[in-house]
């Protein structure tokens, strides 16, 4: 594997972690909050204990029902929508900056790009979005670092692996 070659590329040729194997591992932590990629995932209640994000307990609920996806595809499933945000608020900044009204600003949007969410989802939730994108968006994206973060921290596990395999045969 290649130092200087893209992240992404880097990843993809890691051995599939399946999802599964992810949980496998979370479930085997003693203190999960010592882990630095995971330690963003906590904080503390009321009475001062460590507290797990609601928002992490969906993602994992929602990675338990397809064990089989691999760590590599939620890590990009993450960043996409992370950047549909993204692409989104920006669009939407210009298009209100247009002076266009709400039905007119859902109907472009609707046109411009099926991958921005709005042509594939139902009516009302693109309404409800586009009545407080700032907090409909900020949900996704809390979501999506959850995905990202245990993604990561899964596909660390198969490069880890590979760092301390013992050298195969004829190589030193």
């Amino acid at each position: 594997m290649s130092s200087d070659a893209p992240l992404l590329e880097r990843l993809s040729q890691l051995p599939p972690v399946a999802v599964g194997r992810l949980l496998a591992l979370l479930a085997g932590m003693a203190r999960p909050e010592q882990d630095p990629v995971l330690r963003p995932l906590f904080g503390m209640d009321e009475e001062g204990e460590r507290a797990v994000s609601p928002i992490v307990a969906a993602v994992l609920d929602h990675l338990g029902r397809k064990p089989e996806v691999t760590c590599y595809q939620a890590l990009l499933e993450a960043l996409t929508g992370i950047w549909n945000a993204a692409v989104r608020a920006a669009v939407v900044s210009r298009l209100r900056a247009q002076g266009l009204p709400p039905d007119d600003l859902l109907l472009r949007l609707q046109a411009l790009s099926p991958t921005l969410g709005f042509a594939a989802e139902r009516s009302e939730w693109a309404r409800e979005w586009l009545a407080d994108p700032v907090t409909q968006d900020t949900l996704l994206i809390q979501q999506c670092m959850v995905r990202l973060l245990l993604a990561i921290r899964g596909m660390a596990e198969a490069r880890a692996e590979s760092l301390v395999a013992p050298p195969a045969k004829g190589q030193s």
